[in-house]
């Protein structure tokens, strides 16, 4: 049984995600991009999911998960001026400069096999454009 269990893959969906940078004029919204394809991660191993935005003034960098049938919970966020942070298996990597954020699930499960999305608000004490109505 702990063979099986042991040879067992995981596939993370990741969807296509992205945010408007809030700001008045259309033409100056922004977007948060993510990859849409699917990760396959082997049981154990550590799945990492990438993120990049275009805003600077983005300061605020949520990441959900979305299993089937259910609504986005909030997994963990990070803030602008934090290089990383850990809660559990998860830990979130934020590079300003690159404006790049990274999700990294160590000793990846079955139950980890969902839709991940990254978010970004340029302002840290609202909800991000994307989740106000589901995720708050």
């Amino acid at each position: 049984m702990d063979k099986i269990l042991g040879a067992s893959f995981l596939v993370l969906w990741l969807q296509l995600g992205w945010v408007s940078g809030q700001q008045k004029e259309k033409r100056d919204q922004q977007q948060v991009k993510q990859s849409s394809q699917p990760l396959t991660v082997q049981e154990g191993d550590i799945s990492i999911l990438n993120c990049t935005y275009e805003n600077s003034a983005f300061d605020y960098f949520p990441w959900y998960r979305q299993h089937p049938g259910k609504g986005p919970e909030l997994l963990i966020a990070i803030r602008s001026g934090s290089i990383a942070k850990e809660d559990g298996r998860l830990r979130v990597f934020l590079s300003q400069s690159a404006k790049h954020v990274s999700l990294h699930i160590k000793a990846s499960q079955p139950g980890d096999s969902a839709t991940y999305f990254c978010a970004a608000s340029a302002n840290a004490l609202q909800a991000p454009a994307a989740c106000t109505q589901t995720c708050s």
